[in-house]
């Protein structure tokens, strides 16, 4: 073991940990299948089961949260389109009824 390994080993906080005599005897004969140590094998059993995010992952993960974003924003738009195209209408239909009121002013009195 190197220097550098054993300094970083020693700036490694020791964890107890407590198991049923089943599990310990399974974890030391899949220690042994691997040739490691017991700790060696929870540890490297432990980071399958918990990998680290990459700084990829993470990216998408925030490229996700974006995406989301982007798509409240569009909702909010759609839903203000909606509201534009009543008010249109109704300005149709006021425009309309002003129409008319201006042909019976045109009309001739009889």
């Amino acid at each position: 073991m190197s220097d550098n390994q054993k300094e970083l080993l020693a700036n490694i906080a020791p964890f107890g940990l407590r198991m049923q005599a089943d599990l310990k005897e399974r974890i030391k004969a899949a220690a042994e299948r691997n040739g490691r140590s017991m700790n060696s094998e929870i540890v490297a059993t432990l980071e399958n089961a918990y990998p680290a995010f990459s700084k990829e992952f993470l990216e998408e993960l925030s490229f996700l949260d974006q995406i989301d974003e982007i798509a409240a924003k569009l909702e909010r738009v759609r839903a203000e389109a909606e509201e534009i195209a009543r008010a249109r209408e109704e300005v149709k239909k006021v425009d309309r009824a002003i129409s008319k009121a201006d042909d019976l002013l045109k009309k001739p009195k009889k």
